[in-house]
């Protein structure tokens, strides 16, 4: 069905004969780590469901709910989206998303190829792939394994030095992310350069939404998913 950097995805069916996704990966301790992340979040409709976990000849596999969609866009390069439509999408994620930083958890890769659709239909969002994702500590820090995210998407808080990711996240990070999806989908292509990207959308007000989320500073952003909700709701 799929390949990732450091999993396969396969189709199987549960004892229902339901068709579900398993997800094989190749280190048990980050597929127990990521089991754990998704299991202890609840079932919402913008994000995708767990529903088991088991180990084999050392490699641990994810079972999770099946989605008749596909993939929101590749890194790069996609289709252009009606404004209203992007901006709906973009709003669905963020809904995701809130619910995901309610439980003490930054997902750390949004990207449109980390949420799924189906023919279009915003209600038909889901956030997939926690292998990024880090989790809150009783110091309200976010702990856990970076592995960088992706490039364009990635907030400039979570650099690369000394060939390690090292990160000050918080969940303006993400909402950073879910911003950079947005331009994707309202210019078709990845937002390579996120000032000279916002100046592309031809409305203004929006523009200056988008160019909020996206600053370099995190203190200058919003600062949670629904701010960003309540922002873009007037052009959606």
């Amino acid at each position: 069905m799929g390949k990732g950097a450091t999993s396969l995805v396969f189709f199987g069916l549960n004892k229902q004969n339901e068709k579900v996704v398993i997800k094989k990966i190749d280190s048990r301790r980050d597929a127990e780590q990521e089991s754990d992340i998704i299991k202890n979040l609840p079932v919402h409709k913008h994000i995708i469901t767990w529903l088991d976990f088991f180990v084999e000849e050392k490699n641990g596999y994810l079972v999770l709910e099946y989605h008749p969609g596909a993939r929101l866009g590749h890194f790069k390069k996609g289709i252009i989206y009606d404004q209203k439509l992007a901006v709906q999408i973009t709003i669905n994620i963020l809904e995701g998303l809130k619910v995901i930083h309610q439980h003490g958890i930054l997902h750390c890769d949004i990207t449109p190829h980390n949420v799924l659709i189906r023919n279009e239909d915003p209600q038909t969002v889901k956030i997939i792939d926690f292998g990024s994702a880090v989790r809150t500590n009783k110091s309200g820090e976010y702990i856990g394994n970076h592995k960088g995210a992706t490039r364009w998407y990635r907030p400039p808080e979570l650099k690369k030095e000394n060939n390690i990711f090292t990160a000050n996240l918080d969940k303006s990070s993400d909402v950073y992310s879910a911003a950079c999806v947005c331009l994707y989908l309202l210019t078709g292509f990845a937002p390579f350069r996120k000032k000279q990207t916002c100046q592309q959308i031809s409305n203004s007000c929006l523009q200056k939404v988008l160019r909020k989320a996206t600053r370099r500073s995190k203190s200058k952003r919003f600062q949670s998913a629904q701010a960003l909700i309540a922002a873009l709701l007037p052009f959606s």
